[in-house]
């Protein structure tokens, strides 16, 4: 045997051993994640401190979201904003808004929202979700500039849009984020936080609003915008002090860094090899069939079932009627009660939601996701019915006025734990590692758009006037005939994926299981053909500078 042999000979037996080693850390990792998925809440509290502490970076995305939806909205029903966008009608003897610019100033925020989010995707891609996270936080103080400083309603209008840009790239790049980072037994708990967040800062908003009511001088709106800019601060202040998701760092080859920011997350001493070894192994089976992303790629085989679904999720607040109890102080007012009690109850409806939903995390993760978002629905449908029932009674019967206030905000509440809290938590784990920030930028899209279509079409349900239904509480029947079509396609549609790993997912979905019967399908471990051969990973991984 001549020394060229010899080499090549003890060069393969090298890449065997390197490969066998990956292999054990990669089995290693698995077996590490299915044994802390056996942990108890608490106990899996105490040993993911790090990643519980860094989830802060993408709830102060949902905490820009939620301020921002009340600073857009409820400021346009402030007396201060009505004496100066507004006319004064003397036969009337009230003050109202050109319907046009009303509808201008909710929609087209959405639709900055929509292109937010679709720049997030690619640009989250290149540059990390760090460094997008801050880029979209900084652009939501231009937005607030350029709204604090309006005199006209078009600079207004520019500036809502401008800052409905920067809340849709925030949102997308925030659900991602906090998927990547959450440990699977908490990961449910930890994405409802999401929802969490979001209605803690609408409830805060509400209450800024509420403070200001009684001022009629322009300051009032005006500081409630200018609160914006302290909300908008913490994404960039967050995501400077967090580490880089791994997820995003292996996908780009970048092996140390990866490493260094599981350590962050997880420990030093915590097993960072193995968890790295099995986050490569499911990177690398998806980066063989396709090395590129694209929004194209999510409406392609499984993927197709899986954007579709995460579609239906976001879609679905607006079936259930979300923009009809968002609405519901102008509709109250409009029905007879008094404009400061319409923001007291709202804001109580709020607080409760906050009271309630933490307990509910838990009662989430026990009872399923799946279970709880129809039950959600069926709840919806019989309260609606109720609403709209009522509806029939007089106008002059406060009785039945209050009733309807009642049950919309305690509806607040029961959306709040059931359905937007599954919606949050179940959208960004449902994509593949590879399609996961398209799939949350299109999902962002959805609700955005969601939010624009529902929000605009609404006031003509209830209205009074020319061209409006006058359907006054009698819309809640219209959504509930829409609730009950959402349940039908949601039991065929919506999964069971409590406990479930990225890995074990992908193998439903490509095994064409349906998703009504994920939670009764056990996956029993790897598959053979997904023994993928990490050297030539880490080769690769290895070649690329570290930033």
């Amino acid at each position: 045997m001549d020394m060229k042999s010899i080499q090549s000979n003890a060069q393969q037996m090298e890449h065997v051993t390197d490969q066998s080693a990956q292999e054990q850390l990669a089995l290693q990792g698995e077996e590490l994640e299915a044994l802390e998925k056996t942990y108890g809440i608490w106990q899996s509290v105490k040993a993911n401190k790090g990643s519980l502490l860094f989830m802060l970076a993408a709830y102060s995305c949902a905490a820009v979201y939620g301020y921002d939806t009340i600073a857009n909205g409820a400021t346009i029903a402030m007396p201060a904003f009505e004496l100066y966008f507004g006319h004064y009608d003397a036969v009337l003897k009230e003050l109202y808004l050109d319907s046009i610019w009303t509808s201008l100033w909710s929609s087209m925020t959405n639709v900055g929202s929509i292109l937010g989010s679709a720049i997030a995707g690619p640009v989250s891609q290149k540059i990390g979700r760090r460094y997008t996270g801050m880029a979209f936080g900084a652009v939501t103080t231009v937005g607030v500039i350029v709204q604090y400083t309006s005199t006209a309603k078009g600079t207004l209008l520019a500036g809502k849009m401008i800052n409905g840009f920067a809340v849709g790239g925030l949102l997308a790049v925030g659900t991602t984020y906090a998927s990547e980072i959450s440990p699977p037994r908490l990961r449910s708990i930890l994405l409802g936080g999401l929802a969490f967040f979001i209605v803690a800062m609408q409830c805060i908003g509400l209450g800024v609003v509420r403070a200001f009511v009684p001022d009629t001088h322009p300051s009032a709106f005006r500081t409630v915008f200018a609160l914006q800019w302290v909300v908008g601060a913490l994404p960039i202040l967050a995501f400077l002090l967090v580490p880089e998701s791994p997820t995003y760092l292996v996908m780009k080859g970048r092996r140390v860094a990866a490493h260094s920011s599981l350590a962050r997350l997880y420990g030093k001493e915590n097993h960072i090899d193995a968890r790295l070894a099995y986050l490569q192994a499911g990177i690398f089976r998806e980066m063989q069939k396709d090395t590129d992303a694209s929004y194209l790629d999510c409406f392609k085989g499984t993927d197709l079932t899986r954007t579709l679904t995460v579609c239906l999720l976001m879609f679905g607040n607006g079936l259930i009627g979300t923009a009809f109890l968002t609405q519901n102080i102008y509709f109250l007012t409009l029905a007879g009660l008094p404009v400061i009690h319409a923001f007291d109850i709202n804001i109580g409806g709020f607080g409760l939601a906050l009271v309630i939903m933490p307990w509910m995390w838990y009662f989430g993760d026990s009872f399923g996701r799946r279970p709880l978002y129809l039950v959600g629905v069926i709840g919806n449908i019989i309260t609606l019915g109720i609403v709209g029932g009522l509806g029939y009674m007089p106008s002059s019967n406060t009785g039945a006025i209050w009733a309807i206030a009642v049950l919309l905000n305690l509806l607040i509440t029961w959306q709040q734990f059931t359905n937007s809290l599954v919606t949050w938590s179940m959208t960004p784990e449902l994509s593949s590692y590879k399609l996961r920030q398209h799939t949350q930028s299109i999902s962002i899209m959805m609700q955005a758009f969601t939010s624009w279509l529902f929000a605009f079409v609404t006031p003509y349900m209830y209205n009074v006037g020319s061209g409006s239904g006058n359907l006054g509480a009698k819309t809640g029947f219209v959504f509930m005939g829409s609730s009950v079509l959402l349940l039908f396609v949601s039991y065929f549609w919506i999964p069971e994926i409590r406990g479930l790993t990225t890995e074990e997912i992908d193998y439903l979905y490509e095994n064409k299981v349906s998703p009504r019967r994920f939670g009764t399908v056990k996956v029993l471990g790897p598959r053979a053909e997904d023994k993928v051969e990490l050297k030539s990973w880490s080769q690769k991984s290895e070649a690329v500078t570290e930033g």
